[in-house]
């Protein structure tokens, strides 16, 4: 009786299922109003989904140009080295004795003749009041000989041309060294025994000549007690205190002047052919983030067997004391320069499928050219050939940044026009004239 129950219970609950569907059909057709029709979102999704989709604004790449451009490249040759001061000295003694007076320190800018030390002079001043005592007695003694000194004149005269003579034929070979010595020994002793030399001899005879030198030297050493600037610098290494003892040669200061400095960088052997100078220079000086116009003042006349270099310089002035002695530079000096070409921004130069192509800005719109390349230095390249049907002309506009992923005909906007800049503009005349060097 149990199993025949549970049967019954089963095939009631069978016959039911149908209705129920049949139920959930009825209500979902009627709608929530119960009358068969949808509500507004039902009827929203069905509108939106019949009509058209509108097309997506195309947006526009902003991007930088540039210019092409017609004119010389410079493939330029790059040497490092640094810079020098070629005007520096180290200040030393010429005598001895207590050093009194210090009046610089370290640092100080003095100018040329300036007392920077002082020595005790008071030995010196001694020295020159018994030599002027010795020459005042020479001139005693001459006055009181005066009646028999005469002079020949006449000899004077031939003496002097005779030299004369001698002197020209040494000069053109007619006579050796040798012979010249031997023949104005022979003309002085002739002249001397004729009264050309009295003066000289009684000068010496009576102790004139040798009171007035020594009379100068002792001027000289009291000059020199005074230790003066030879020229306009800055002063360094001074170590020297008041009341120290000093010898003749003893090191007081160094002075340098850095108002007019010089780069020396060092060239390779096989660099040096396309070089001169005068050829012109861009000077970078890492330390101060500036680059220099400058020129090739010197090209050294010997090379390095070691590093087979070559040593140039590159004269510059710094007034403003911006650049110092010891800095590092990297110079670019023009080696050869190419004129006539036409040249795009090396920025604007892109590879793809192993070909080298330019974006050119035409209207809106970014048109691909694949080029044939030349030449080529750190700013520019040659443009040899233009495929794909289009043309570079010089003023055209080339896209030069935010071009790596850029699609042929893609929608730009330009951001920013960059004007087209020659580094070595500033020398164009220079190797206009040196066209030698150039092709």
């Amino acid at each position: 009786m149990r199993i025949f129950s549970c049967l019954s219970c089963h095939c009631r609950r069978t016959a039911l299922l149908p209705l129920l569907l049949s139920f959930l059909f009825l209500a979902g057709c009627l709608g929530p109003g119960g009358d068969g029709t949808a509500d507004d979102s039902t009827k929203v999704a069905v509108t939106d989904s019949t009509k058209a989709k509108k097309p997506r604004k195309e947006k526009a790449i902003r991007v930088n140009t540039g210019q092409i451009r017609q004119g010389q490249l410079v493939l330029p040759v790059y040497a490092d080295g640094a810079i020098r001061t070629p005007k520096s000295v180290v200040i030393k003694t010429k005598v001895g004795g207590e050093l009194l007076q210090v009046f610089v320190r370290d640092g100080d800018r003095v100018h040329k003749g300036q007392i920077l030390a002082r020595i005790d002079a008071r030995e010196y001043e001694i020295a020159l009041q018994e030599s002027r005592y010795r020459h005042l007695q020479a001139l005693s003694q001459m006055a009181a000989e005066d009646d028999t000194f005469q002079v020949n004149t006449a000899a004077l005269n031939d003496f002097r041309a005779g030299r004369d003579t001698l002197e020209d034929m040494l000069k053109r070979g007619a006579i050796t060294r040798e012979e010249y010595q031997t023949r104005i020994l022979a003309l002085e002793m002739n002249s001397l025994q004729a009264g050309a030399f009295r003066d000289a001899v009684f000068e010496q005879r009576t102790g004139l000549a040798d009171a007035r030198m020594a009379e100068e030297r002792a001027q000289l050493n009291l000059e020199y007690t005074r230790i003066r600037a030879p020229f306009a610098g800055i002063i360094q290494g001074l170590t020297m205190v008041a009341g120290e003892m000093l010898t003749v040669n003893s090191t007081v200061c160094t002075i340098f002047n850095n108002d007019h400095l010089e780069a020396t960088v060092n060239v390779l052997e096989a660099d040096l052919g396309h070089l001169a100078e005068g050829r012109p220079v861009l000077l970078a000086i890492p330390a101060t983030g500036d680059t220099l116009e400058a020129a090739i003042d010197v090209i050294s006349p010997t090379l390095d067997e070691a590093s087979r270099t070559c040593e140039i310089l590159i004269r510059f002035d710094n007034p403003d004391g911006r650049y110092r002695p010891g800095m590092f530079v990297r110079a670019q000096i023009a080696g050869i320069v190419y004129h006539d070409k036409l040249l795009a921004p090396k920025a604007a130069l892109l590879i793809r499928d192993n070909r080298p192509l330019v974006f050119k800005k035409e209207g809106d719109r970014a048109r691909w050219l694949y080029v044939d390349i030349g030449l080529q230095n750190d700013d520019w390249a040659e443009i040899l050939k233009v495929y794909s049907g289009g043309s570079l002309a010089p003023g055209d506009e080339v896209i030069v940044s935010d071009h790596l992923t850029l699609a042929h005909e893609a929608k730009i906007k330009v951001r920013k026009r960059l004007s087209p800049v020659d580094r070595w503009s500033f020398a164009a005349d220079t190797m206009t004239a040196q066209a030698g060097g150039g092709r």
